[in-house]
């Protein structure tokens, strides 16, 4: 067990007619938030540019801390949303004939300047759903969604999403050669299931 700052933001969206929650969990370097106030503040930061990589029939439903990096960590702080009436709409806007389906999605990655022992390069990857699709060639996503990635990679990289706190991996800080989206809608199997415990 180290010391480690883990959020989790949770989002819900309708899939195959009922309400899905998906999350995505982000280390950062950097001493754990102390107060709640201070990981609420902090949480907020992170959905403030998170959002932008979802539309708004996706709402971010609440969130959970972690201040140590063990796999058998349990969250010592959390929020509902949708209990205190302050779920966060998305806010990518794209045409309603060009979202994604449900278990489609983009995906984004920071290639660390680590290797595995087979010799091949250690990636961070993240993944999003209800984004858009490109038109003129439903493969790919489309330019808003391109957009929305970049910024979303550039402040997790750089810390300007909270003055400093730069995207790592669970088990320790990492230095980054490059992030980038990928160009290419993907799937995300999503298994109809209630709220993270």
């Amino acid at each position: 067990m180290a010391s480690a700052t883990g959020l989790v933001v949770t989002k819900k969206f309708t899939y195959r007619d009922q309400d899905e929650y998906w999350s995505n969990k982000y280390w950062f370097q950097g001493a754990p938030p102390g107060p709640s106030t201070e990981w609420r503040t902090l949480f907020d930061a992170l959905v403030l540019h998170e959002k932008n990589c979802y539309t708004a029939a996706t709402t971010v439903t609440g969130g959970y801390g972690y201040n140590d990096n063990s796999d058998s960590a349990h969250a010592v702080w959390s929020v509902d949303l949708e209990l205190l009436a302050q779920t966060v709409p998305g806010a990518l806007t794209v045409p309603a004939a060009n979202v994604m389906a449900g278990d489609q999605a983009g995906m984004f990655e920071f290639q660390t300047q680590r290797k595995n022992s087979r010799g091949k390069w250690i990636y961070l990857r993240k993944y999003m759903h209800d984004g858009g699709i490109d038109p003129l060639d439903r493969d790919r996503i489309d330019g808003n969604t391109q957009a929305a990635y970049d910024g979303f990679i550039a402040a997790l990289k750089d810390g300007t999403w909270s003055s400093g706190r730069i995207i790592r991996s669970q088990k320790q800080d990492e230095t980054f050669n490059w992030g980038a989206r990928s160009e290419w809608v993907t799937t995300r199997t999503l298994k109809r299931r209630g709220k993270r415990p």
